[in-house]
């Protein structure tokens, strides 16, 4: 099934989008942390808003091939960082790894079209 037309308000998307961008500008290891948080919470609205199944993102993930998002893969090892973000309080999290997990979940979200 395909997302491109689903209607959903792009300004918003990409005003949510600016956040992330501009929480990965600051550079600090909190704000690293937030805007890989933050994308992946992009990313799973507009999964939810197009009716993929599942409780949650890793769920709704399984239901996605690459003919679909292009880089599924990269996108579960992004899903991962963030994982490791929220539930391990030692987890490091190095700028260049926040800006390829960035750079992954944008990547999805131009592919279904939502930026």
């Amino acid at each position: 099934k395909s997302i491109g037309g689903s209607g959903l308000p792009k300004r918003r998307m990409s005003r949510e989008w600016q956040a992330v961008l501009k929480k990965l500008e600051a550079g600090d290891e909190n704000s690293l942390k937030l805007a890989v948080i933050e994308a992946d919470k992009v990313l799973d609205n507009i999964l939810k808003k197009s009716n993929y199944p599942g409780e949650n993102m890793g769920e709704r993930l399984k239901h996605i091939t690459s003919a679909q998002i292009a880089n599924i893969n990269d996108v579960w090892e992004a899903h991962k960082a963030r994982n490791s973000v929220v539930h391990d309080p030692d987890f490091r999290l190095t700028r260049s790894q926040a800006e390829a997990a960035i750079k992954i979940y944008q990547r999805a979200l131009e592919n279904l079209e939502a930026l």
